[in-house]
Parts: structure tokens; sequence; C-alpha cells
């Protein structure tokens, strides 16, 4: 009995030794390609051939053949075979144990950033829970979090985007389906600090609103301490910039309506959407506010903004709210919408969010190009 049971424990560990010099060859030519992708010369191939050897140079592993090949001249493609001794399946008439690599990196012309998360420290910067959703697949998100973990991802969430750059190299990934995530990525700056305009908020115009069911037109102006809109009432919003200031607003239910409206926080008070409230929102086209949907002054303190559950919302506009953490709670649903988030961090629940860059978007090529995996 002991022969088959050595034979097999062997077996096992052979197996565990070619998967994990699988997995670093993998490793090694997903930065040889990005590497190469990066350079994009006539020189490129020996730019990757040089980051895959330095990639498993103490792997123990011996490279067989590879080759890298451009295509469409944007995808630029590598495959390799290697294998690694074997210790017991020789014994079996195995003496190597072989194992192959592909991966194809894309360089595009610089593309746009429709997610940019900007606080540094936050573990983690962003979290997708379970049952989370995101697809923005023709736009990127860019994470600055450079803590442990920088991001995480878990099961059945999904991150669909153009590209996932995260500045940390520490990712805590439980599942779920997130292609194009880079680590250890050259995360783009907010061009908006400082760049925004302040809107005069020293004399209060509505003071403590409660709204009550029923229909109800606002005008913009200076709100400021608590506003409470509830038993879902339906509210318009007239175009113009509503500052938010000394307290929040709680909207409970019901409708909101807006076409041509800016909110401005000087200070730490958000807006709270509550109760499957319906929201019709969207910047100005034109003028000094243009294309500003939700924004804050400079240089607040960190503290908590929170989209509960929502019964559909579009969106169009500039959120730039850095100092937020920013939270999707269960069923804080957004479809079609046009938008930029700058956020300080974010947390998305069960809810599914559907994005495209808004107007004032964030160039996340700088004019040159974008670099990522294709999967």
């Amino acid at each position: 009995m002991l022969v088959p049971v050595t034979a097999a424990t062997g077996l096992a560990i052979d197996h565990a030794r070619a998967s994990a010099a699988r997995s670093r060859l993998q490793d090694a030519l997903d930065s040889a390609v990005l590497a190469g992708a990066m350079d994009g010369t006539d020189a490129w191939t020996t730019k990757a051939g040089a980051v895959l050897a330095a990639g498993i140079v103490d792997a123990k592993m011996t490279i067989d053949q590879k080759s890298f090949t451009l295509a469409s001249g944007t995808d630029y493609g590598g495959t390799v075979a290697a294998h690694v001794g074997s210790t017991f399946s020789g014994l079996f008439g195995r003496d190597r144990l072989t194992f192959t690599a592909t991966a194809t990196a894309v360089r595009a012309a610089g593309g746009k950033a429709c997610i940019l998360l900007v606080d540094t420290a936050q573990a983690p910067g962003l979290l997708m829970n379970s049952g989370a959703a995101i697809s923005a697949t023709s736009c990127e998100a860019h994470v600055k979090s450079t803590g442990n973990p920088a991001t995480t991802f878990n099961a059945a969430s999904v991150l669909d985007t153009q590209k996932t750059c995260i500045a940390g190299t520490t990712l805590l990934d439980n599942g779920g389906t997130h292609p194009n995530v880079v680590k250890g990525c050259a995360t783009v700056s907010d061009p908006f600090v400082g760049a925004l305009p302040v809107p005069s908020s020293a004399t209060c115009t509505v003071s403590s609103l409660n709204v009550n069911g029923g229909s109800t037109t606002l005008s913009p102006g200076v709100y400021c301490g608590s506003a409470n809109f509830n038993a879902s009432p339906t509210v318009t919003l007239s175009p113009g910039v509503y500052v938010i200031k000394g307290g929040n607003w709680n909207v409970n239910g019901g409708t909101l309506n807006g076409t041509g409206v800016t909110f401005f926080f000087p200070d730490q008070s958000y807006i709270q959407f509550n109760g499957t409230v319906a929201l019709n929102l969207s910047a100005p086209i034109s003028g000094t506010y243009a294309g500003l949907l939700m924004y804050e002054a400079d240089g607040l303190a960190k503290s908590a903004f929170t989209m509960n559950a929502t019964a559909g919302a579009r969106l169009e506009g500039l959120i730039h709210l850095p100092s937020r953490a920013f939270t999707l709670n269960s069923g804080a649903d957004a479809i079609a919408n046009k938008l930029t988030l700058v956020l300080g961090s974010l947390i998305v629940d069960v809810a599914r969010w559907t994005l495209t860059p808004a107007d004032r978007s964030v160039s996340s090529g700088a004019g040159g190009a974008s670099v990522f995996l294709k999967r």
C-alpha cells in the first residue's frame, strides 16, 4: 500500500511545483507585455524580453520557446512555453513538467477616467461587495490608495472598465469579475482642485426646510440647516446653484427632478437619498457652472456621503467630492449616467451603476498612451 500512496504524494508535490511556476511565469509575462506596450517603439520586444527574464530569474524554470507579436498596431502579445524538472514524475517517464502562458497588453490613445478615488491611505480605497456591479466600458477607474489592501473585490461583484488602475500593489480578491486591473499603476491626478468656481454662501436664502408629500418647486439659493423631504414628494428644482450649508438634505422617497442644476457643499453637509427616491438630475450645459452637478469646497476634512436605495437614478455631470467616503448601499441603482466621479473612497454594496464619462472629464493618458492588459 505504501507504493501507490508514496507515488500519489510525489505527483501532488510535482503538480504544486508546476502550478507555482506557471503562476510565476504568467505574472512575469503580464509585466513583460505591459512594459513592451508602454515602450511602444520598434524595440519593444527587447524591452519585453528583458522584463520577462527579470521576472523569472530565480524561479528555477527553463524557457523552451517564446514569441512576441504586435497585432492591429495596438495589441502587444506574448506566448511562452517553459518547464521545470520533475522530482517524482520521472519515476513514471516524465523528467520535466511543461506549461505555457499567454498575455496581451493594449496600447490605446489617452482616454478618460470616469472614476477617480483620491484617498491614498484608505484601506480599501475601493470596496466592491457581493452583488455590486459597475459597468464603465468606455472609461477607466483610478484608485490612488496604497493601503493594505488598496482594493477589495468580493465574490459576485463586477467592475467592468476599460482599465482599472490601482496605485497600491496589495489587493484582496475574493472573486467576482474585474478585467483589466493593473496594480502598482501610475494613477492620474485630480485636475479640479482649486479650479472650480466658489459660489457665495454667506447669506441664507432658506432655513430648515420641511416638505411633506405633494408637489413642490424649489428655487436656487443658499439652503441652511436641515431639509427633510418626507411622504414621497415630487420635487422640481429650477435651474441654478443650490448651496447646502450647515445641515443635510434628507430625501425620503418620491421624485427629485432638476435640469441644469448644481449642488455646492461649502462644509461637510450632504444629501442623503433614502426610500427608493427617483432621481433625474443634470448639470448646466453652459455658463460658469457648466458640467458641475455636485461638488464641495477645497480642503474639507474627511466625512461620509451615502446613497441608499433609489427607484432608479439618471445623473449627468461631474460629482467632485474628494473628501467623502462615498457609499452606494443596497438598491442604489443608477443607469444611463453620463458621470465623472471624483471621490475620496468608494464602497459599493448591492447596487448597479452604468457610467460613461461626463463632459467635465479626467484625462487618463495626459495626452499620451493608456496601457492595460487585455483579458
